[in-house]
């Protein structure tokens, strides 16, 4: 019986305990920097830690799951690849660019790694890639408009910790695109900040080229007021609109506008996390790679990293 070790249970960390409790799955410690949160595990039985490092060399468990802010995941993604656990890190890979590749290396040959991007594992966003592979061919153009508001938790607002809007939240659209439409070549993009008492970019409008020759588009922003999400993309044979972000309606047409299908998708986003985390969970117990790895992870943070570049020198970025 597989067993794991948590690293972080706030907000998202105390999700997968949820989960990984609900699938029958043992977690056997956790470890966070709060004494109540600990307190409340070891009413459960559960070996806690305030120090990850003596929670991963105590052992006792086979994966590890890492739940804590972007500027903490270089040295516990390593540390705990090094002690040969498999390691399921929470988007995104790092908080930077220079981060992303000290894990990249770490993790390159082991095959244990997997990257949180919950929308590989999103019913919807397969079934517009199955259709994608299946009748419309390869995506030409895909858009993605995300009006959002500003969160409360007060290190998402923190550059040094979240490495930026684009980066902490962000990450998924990107993910989406380059499992759609393959790497990304070229990059041009805009930041800007309108609220006040923030280090974070609060708009961010990104424009890439990926090799296979699709555009993609995405703004994503924290300011202005209520929230409105929507998107689409155009391919070889047809077209697919979305009104919303993981639930809504959408239509999937091809070239003469008739309609292929269409319906309304109104499944929990919770069900997209459960079979990410039963991805993880198998990919132990049959010694598999994950299909969300440290190739993904390292090639988001690229593309974070040229949007951010772009930004400040008003000029395209070349991804090598």
């Amino acid at each position: 019986m597989v067993s794991i070790g948590l690293i972080g249970v706030g907000g998202m960390g105390s999700t997968h305990f949820k989960m990984i409790n609900d699938l029958g799955v043992k977690v056997t410690a956790v470890s966070d920097i709060d004494e109540v949160r600990l307190t409340e595990y070891s009413k459960l039985g559960i070996r806690t830690y305030k120090d990850y490092i003596k929670m991963l060399d105590d052992g006792g468990f086979d994966g590890v799951i890492i739940a804590t802010p972007p500027s903490l995941h270089t040295e516990q993604a390593i540390y705990a690849l090094r002690k040969g656990y498999y390691v399921f890190l929470e988007k995104p890979m790092a908080s930077d660019l220079e981060g992303a590749r000290q894990i990249y290396n770490e993790a390159k040959g082991k095959g244990r790694l997997m990257i949180g991007f919950t929308l590989r594992f999103h019913k919807l966003y397969i079934m517009v890639k199955d259709m994608l592979d299946s009748k419309l061919g390869k995506p030409v153009a895909m858009w993605h408009i995300a009006l959002g508001t500003m969160p409360t938790t007060g290190w998402l607002k923190d550059k040094k910790v979240s490495g930026g809007i684009l980066n902490e939240h962000g990450v998924h659209v990107l993910h989406q695109y380059y499992w759609y439409a393959g790497r990304v070549k070229e990059v041009y993009a805009d930041a800007v900040t309108i609220t006040s008492g923030i280090t974070v970019e609060d708009n961010v409008t990104v424009f890439m080229k990926h090799e296979g020759g699709a555009s993609s588009i995405f703004h994503l922003s924290w300011s202005g007021g209520h929230s409105w999400r929507k998107w689409g993309l155009t391919a070889e044979k047809g077209r697919v609109t979305v009104e919303g972000y993981v639930t809504g309606n959408y239509v999937v047409s091809d070239l003469n506008g008739n309609i292929i299908e269409k319906g309304d998708f109104e499944e929990s986003i919770m069900h997209a996390y459960i079979d990410e985390i039963k991805h993880f969970i198998k990919c132990i117990e049959n010694h598999e790679r994950p299909i969300v790895n440290e190739e993904d992870g390292y090639h988001i943070q690229q593309i974070v990293d040229a949007a951010y570049k772009s930004a400040l020198t008003h000029s395209k970025v070349i991804i090598s």
